[in-house]
């Protein structure tokens, strides 16, 4: 698609017939910014915005240090320096929409201070993708000539990262919206932004150096590619260098689209799909209007899937399935997405996001300015703001959604079957046979054969799903953190073998079907536990009667050595567990309460696991708990487990 349209002399062309580009009204344009805030439907939003900005008048903008930054490379750590940098450009965007909607000039001084922080930073590329073997997607890039645990980055050798090209658009949109005002009163600083974006982001793109985000893998393409044509749209005056740069990001692009499969299956789970959604929505539009081109996806049957791909896994509110690195808590990017709603014409996408928006609104209003910790600071950039005010009103109208209660995506072998086709509502469950070869997909976990329980919208039997990212969240000591490793799934140990990974451990003779009320997931989790399991078994079956609203999990065993040790966790909410004497568990959720009836199965301890890891208490709470069984009579090798609502 990109490459059959996206040809040098039709950008060329459309680069010079679109020279007076306007793609948002800029701060002098007062009718439009004032209707923006008369929208009732924006009402929570605009207000929660102004609440933000205005607290943060008399505050300190985070420090960002040296020894910050080489905490990455000394201790591994990720979070201090990510915090205060995401901080900053989420506190930088709320100020310039909140000036931009009152313009009377009460927060230009603070902009002009984070205009001046932001440049002042040393790199805009986040320690976690400034060095050479820490990160898989930091590909091409050379180690350090001098010292190779340097914990600090080679000078003038700055990775074009995911957040490099999104503080280059930031930069580039808040000059833009500003301009007029920042011209009046610092016309310096506007041209000193413009020399910077194009020193730091655009000029490297341009330049000989290659990125692994050219191959087109994942999320990081699309998030990539829309930054910086957006910043070149922005800060590039010449139509044939802004033609240039926008044909140098056609092949990734193209890659990156023929990557997604037919069907519109996400491999990276909900979390990533609301940023590749997101930018490939926002970079067509960017194509198509800055250029003036029809790249005619809104006819392609893929790119409409993609758009829908997120509806079945919606559990309720912001909760949605997750597996291997996927929050099970997410914030939609309301602006960007509304535009893909719009583009495929999806009321059921629409109602999704306009319910999103009012409960974001809702808790930024609800929570303290400066609360740390959380995990949304990203989606809520300049970029996601200007979009919610001005692509959000425009969306198609929302419309009633109901889901399929029997969902099989063959892409990503994940089986979605629930009790009612409403949100929220019944007994759902969710399982995935799968990989755990991170070639095939970095975030996996080793989760073959991993499933979820949810009551009402209230997830009981649960997937931790990502935790904070460290330094060894993507090397070769990944699968040995525990929410990663296969102690942390609902998936059992075998004579005391554990899921591995790597290629070729992944599930085999995965069978989904129907039958009669019920919908059914066979696998066989062997290449998982033995990288030679020739004619041994490790099958699960997962069968869910939508009538009945009743699970069954059947494990069968035959390692072809005797079973001496059968061992299944169960990773439960933080909800009361109570085992009764018949040795069946009880689930007390919100609104009901699961049985869990064991077959060959004694509960042997229900632990309490305490939460540390901030993005899981972010999810979770401060604590979980695990069922643990272990197999009553192990030589049998068949264990099951019957799970249905009281």
């Amino acid at each position: 698609m990109f490459a059959d349209q996206m040809k040098i002399e039709r950008l060329l062309e459309g680069a010079k017939a679109g020279a007076g580009w306007k793609p948002f009204p800029d701060i002098s344009e007062r009718a439009r910014w004032g209707k923006a805030a008369a929208d009732s439907r924006l009402a929570l939003s605009v207000e929660a915005i102004l609440a933000y900005a205005d607290a943060l008048q008399g505050t300190e903008i985070d420090p960002l240090t040296g020894s910050m930054y080489m905490d990455f490379i000394t201790n591994g750590d990720r979070i201090a320096y990510e915090e205060n940098y995401f901080r900053r450009r989420y506190e930088f965007s709320h100020l310039v929409i909140a000036e931009c909607l009152t313009a009377k000039g009460t927060y230009l001084t603070r902009i002009i201070d984070y205009f001046w922080a932001l440049l002042g930073e040393v790199s805009w590329c986040v320690p976690a993708h400034n060095f050479a073997g820490q990160h898989e997607m930091v590909m091409f890039k050379n180690p350090n000539p001098w010292k190779a645990d340097d914990p600090l980055p080679v000078p003038g050798d700055d990775y074009l990262d995911l957040f490099t090209c999104e503080t280059a658009a930031l930069l580039a949109e808040a000059c833009y919206l500003l301009r007029p005002l920042l011209l009046e009163r610092v016309p310096s600083l506007y041209y000193r932004i413009h020399q910077e974006v194009t020193r730091r982001a655009l000029a490297v793109l341009e330049g000989p150096k290659a990125f692994g985000w050219y191959l087109g893998r994942n999320n990081w393409t699309a998030w990539c590619a829309h930054n910086l044509l957006q910043a070149a749209c922005y800060v590039v005056e010449d139509p044939a260098r802004l033609a240039a740069i926008a044909m140098k990001l056609v092949a990734p692009m193209q890659r990156f689209f023929d990557t997604i499969e037919e069907s519109g299956s996400c491999i990276e789970g909900p979390s990533y799909w609301v940023v590749s959604a997101g930018r490939l929505a926002a970079f067509i539009d960017l194509v198509e209007d800055r250029f003036q081109l029809d790249l005619g996806f809104a006819r392609n049957a893929k790119f409409r899937n993609f758009g829908d791909h997120i509806l079945p896994l919606h559990i309720a509110g912001n909760r949605f399935v997750n597996f291997a690195d996927g929050s099970s808590r997410i914030d939609l990017d309301h602006g960007v997405l509304s535009r893909y709603a719009t583009r495929i014409g999806s009321a059921a996408l629409a109602g999704m996001i306009w319910d999103d928006v009012d409960r974001v609104a809702r808790r930024k209003l609800a929570r303290e300015v400066r609360t740390r910790g959380h995990n949304e600071y990203a989606r809520h950039f300049l970029v996601h703001l200007t979009r919610l005010l001005f692509w959000t009103p425009e969306m198609t109208s929302p419309g009633a959604r109901h889901y399929g209660k029997s969902v099989w995506l063959a892409d990503m072998q994940m089986m979605i079957a629930r009790e009612s086709d409403k949100a929220g509502a019944g007994l759902m469950v969710s399982a995935i046979a799968g990989s755990n070869d991170p070639h095939i997909n970095h975030h996996s976990h080793n989760d073959i054969g991993q499933f979820g329980v949810y009551l009402d919208g209230e997830p009981l039997i649960i997937d931790l799903g990502q935790g904070a990212y460290s330094k060894s969240t993507f090397t070769e000591t990944r699968y040995d953190m525990w929410h990663i490793s296969s102690t942390g799934h609902n998936v059992p140990q075998i004579n005391g073998l554990l899921q591995r990974a790597g290629v070729g451990a992944e599930a085999r003779s995965v069978r989904f079907g129907r039958d009669g009320s019920r919908s059914i997931l066979r696998l066989d989790a062997s290449p998982a536990y033995l990288t030679e399991p020739g004619e041994c078994r490790m099958e699960r079956t997962i069968g869910f009667d939508h009538h009945a609203a009743v699970l069954d999990i059947r494990d069968e065993i035959d390692l072809k050595v005797p079973l001496s040790q059968f061992i299944l966790p169960l990773h439960v909410a933080d909800r009361p567990v109570t085992v009764r004497p018949d040795g069946s568990c009880l689930i007390e959720g919100t609104s009901g309460i699961l049985v869990i009836s064991p077959h060959n199965l004694v509960v042997a301890e229900v632990e309490v696991i305490a939460i540390t890891d901030p993005r899981h208490l972010e999810a979770w709470g401060p604590q979980i708990k695990r069922i643990r069984f272990e197999g009553k009579e192990p030589a049998s090798g068949t264990f099951g487990l019957t799970i249905r609502k009281e």
